[in-house]
């Protein structure tokens, strides 16, 4: 009789133990995400992404895990191999692919992958392609081939909301 009450008891304790106990769990929307655009219009007379339009790919260029670290001062990502191998085999334009960035699955900013051999300039958020053959890095710049004086692009590059998951996760470079 005893040794059935024992057994009971360690039953019940192991029980709440396993199904009692509040398991802190990793929330998987948490990330930040870059994918390449579907469709979108144009802001009239200029390069720049009517936001309101933007429809993404279903699934992300580079996802999270393929971000290393972001550099909020030199607005640069780190990135995998899988990442550099997904950017190279895009079919780069003169004229840009669109992409957005997005995170926790909102639409912070977007741009173009613009190549350093286009001789068109761009009033837009632009990442040079083919410098990610060069290193593992990609950096967001305002403008191509540079902001231009008295030129409005908007920029969302260290949006909180970028900031904050990659600081939660010890990714940030400040």
């Amino acid at each position: 009789m005893r040794q059935k009450i024992f057994t009971y008891t360690i039953i019940g304790i192991l029980s709440i133990l396993t199904f009692g106990c509040e398991k802190d769990e990793v929330n998987s929307d948490e990330k930040v995400e870059l994918f390449l655009l579907d469709s979108y219009s144009k802001i009239e007379n200029s390069f720049q992404i009517d936001e309101t339009t933007v429809k993404t790919k279903a699934s992300p260029l580079i996802s999270y895990s393929d971000f290393i670290s972001y550099d909020s001062v030199n607005y640069e990502f780190q990135i995998s191999d899988k990442a550099k191998n997904a950017i190279d085999e895009v079919e780069h334009s003169v004229f840009g692919v669109a992409f957005a960035v997005k995170a926790n699955g909102i639409l912070i900013y977007s741009g173009y992958f613009w190549p350093s051999y286009s001789s068109a300039s761009c009033d837009c958020i632009v990442i040079d392609p083919m410098m990610t053959s060069v290193d593992d890095k990609i950096k967001v710049s305002l403008g191509y081939p540079g902001l231009i004086q008295g030129q409005v692009i908007p920029d969302n590059r260290n949006d909180s909301r970028i900031i904050m998951i990659f600081e939660k996760d010890n990714k940030l470079i400040k």
